[in-house]
């Protein structure tokens, strides 16, 4: 068994004190290796350098040589040693829903981020000991007796984060006599009857599609900010919700719940059981490149959003508002065109969660979703209605995850072509592989249910009349996005350039208010690196948007097809 004893001092300090102990089962020596990145994420994490004092003993407490192999795993020789204990603090303060954080109100640990597993024994119990405020409750998936925590392997224990604080609210419900545990740290006044309602109905949604839940208990964790926030990951057994602000969470910021909240349980079948057959078993030292990004977050993200529908959870507004904005945040993103979605997931462990080079790349969460909206209406219409997306869904949990086994990019293919016919194989090729238009595509896939896509101006005004998408950042818009041939790029204006005036005037908060009251001729004033100019620019029409809207004359059988679709 590994033994952890966790602590703290000055919780401002962001340090918290780890102390690993273990015999060492006569081994020569031992390699203490960190996860180079954490399981949700395809990034390389660099989480040792937050690692402070590292220090091994022996159980006499003499102190030991060790040395680093790289930036992540330490070699220590133990030649007639029984047990050996290692020392260490680790930075946190970092709050998201995949790192670490520490100060005065909650202790809040990722494992995969700061605890270390031994070459060779990654099957070995944990059991970890905190050492914590005695009025502080403690959320968790790992098994718990009073302080104590303990897990089967690492795999789990990678998976299992830990909120510790004395503010946490907790209840639970049930689906099946499955317990699903919502932890809430932070502020926010939580409507508990409407909240388990929702959650109870997409819930028995998505495990009515699969046919069983993976797993024999869940746990929602939230962390809840005073401010904006956004972010969600999933483990095995538990995810981790970040939302902001607390006092909106049931208002302004209850459809983002739910869209989180429907996308993480989604992920307990997709990437947590069916896997790629690349990241079967995980490999924590490199990268684990694979291709079916475009299935692990593109059909999560879709099924997500069509599962609360399903449910009745969302209205069909509410609902068709989430394919828009996955429509939406395809057409402003140029690198449609020079990586595929396929391309762009293997390149995620390259510059996958940043901007990066402008138009070079596109996202793997809705683009791909886009795509799975094109396969499970072609799936539909070449089946009469009897298959769907769920159904190959299904199939991989059955013939893949049930069995222990990773599916390949052919098999995923596969099982599309199988239910969908030889038109999906175009939207693979052209699409998930090509980096042709998908709006010809889309638009014949939205007929077989009886809708088309229709013409919406850009509400962002700096968008339409610029061919500019920008942030306010310090009474400057900070640009982020230039349309390629727009009358922006024409007059050399760039992505990081800064606008600070327009038509002489400061940046106001309603951007498109103050560009509204302009002329077709606009001035501004650009701040680049190295020199400021005032540039004078002729309205236009860019970064033009589409939305999916109902036929009037939709026929029976389509409409037949619709229903069957979104039940």
């Amino acid at each position: 068994m590994i033994h952890y004893s966790i602590s703290y001092n000055n919780p401002h300090r962001h340090l918290v004190d780890f102390e690993l102990s273990t015999t060492t089962n006569g081994a020569n020596k031992m390699l203490f290796q960190l996860a180079a990145w954490r399981p949700g994420r395809y990034e390389l994490g660099n989480f040792s350098q937050n690692i402070i004092n590292w220090q091994v003993f022996d159980e006499n407490q003499n102190q030991l040589f060790f040395k680093k192999i790289t930036k992540d795993l330490w070699e220590v020789k133990t030649n007639k040693i029984k047990q050996i204990n290692i020392v260490y603090s680790f930075y946190s303060n970092q709050l998201d829903a995949g790192s670490c954080y520490l100060d005065e109100h909650q202790l809040y640990l990722n494992p995969v981020h700061c605890m270390f597993y031994i070459e060779g024994r990654m099957n070995e119990k944990y059991q970890i000991k905190f050492n914590i405020p005695k009025n502080y409750k403690i959320a968790t998936s790992m098994k718990r007796d009073g302080n104590i925590l303990s897990v089967k392997s690492y795999d789990l224990l990678a998976e299992s984060p830990i909120i510790c604080s004395k503010s946490i609210q907790h209840e639970c419900y049930y689906v099946d006599n499955i317990p699903f545990h919502l932890w809430f740290q932070g502020e926010c006044n939580i409507n508990w009857r409407k909240l388990k309602e929702d959650f109870t109905s997409f819930t028995k949604s998505q495990i009515k599609h699969f046919g069983k839940f993976p797993v024999n208990e869940y746990h929602f964790l939230f962390q809840i900010t005073p401010y904006k926030s956004y972010h969600g990951v999933e483990h095995t057994k538990n995810t981790v919700i970040l939302l902001g602000p607390g006092q909106d969470l049931m208002t302004k910021r209850y459809e983002d719940l739910l869209g989180v909240c429907s996308h993480e349980l989604y992920h307990t079948w997709n990437i947590k059981a069916i896997r790629p057959v690349e990241m079967y078993p995980y490999d924590y030292t490199k990268e684990n490149y694979f291709k079916t990004g475009f299935v692990a977050e593109g059909v999560t993200t879709y099924m997500g959003d069509l599962m609360l529908y399903n449910s009745g959870v969302f209205n069909w507004s509410e609902f068709i508002k989430t394919q828009n904005q996955n429509l939406e945040r395809h057409l402003t993103n140029y690198g449609r065109f020079n990586l595929s979605v396929a391309d762009s997931g293997f390149d995620n462990w390259l510059d996958g969660y940043k901007l990066g080079a402008p138009n070079r790349k596109v996202s793997i969460y809705p683009d791909g979703a886009l795509c799975m909206l094109m396969i499970d209406l072609e799936i539909i219409k070449n089946t009469n209605g009897k298959k769907s997306l769920h159904s190959v869904m299904k199939k991989l949990y059955m013939d893949y995850a049930l069995k222990e086994k990773g599916y390949s990019e052919d098999d995923f293919k596969k099982i599309c072509l199988d239910f969908g016919g030889l038109n999906v194989m175009k939207i693979f090729e052209n699409h998930i592989y090509g980096t042709k238009d998908y709006i010809p595509t889309i638009k014949k896939s939205l007929s077989v249910i009886g809708m088309k896509l229709k013409m919406k101006k850009n509400p962002n005004l700096l968008a339409q009349y610029l061919g500019i998408i920008g942030v306010i950042e310090n009474g400057n818009i900070v640009i982020k996005k230039v349309e390629p041939n727009s009358i922006a790029d024409k007059n050399h204006i760039a992505p990081e350039d800064l606008i600070i005036l327009i038509n002489g005037k400061k940046i106001n908060k309603n951007v498109s208010k103050q560009l509204k009251s302009s002329n077709e001729n606009i001035t501004l004033k650009i701040k680049k690196k190295f020199s400021t100019k005032d540039i004078k620019i002729k309205t236009g029409n860019y970064y033009k948007l589409l939305e999916i809207v109902k036929k009037q004359n939709a026929t029976k059988k389509q409409l037949l097809l619709r229903k069957i679709w979104a039940s």
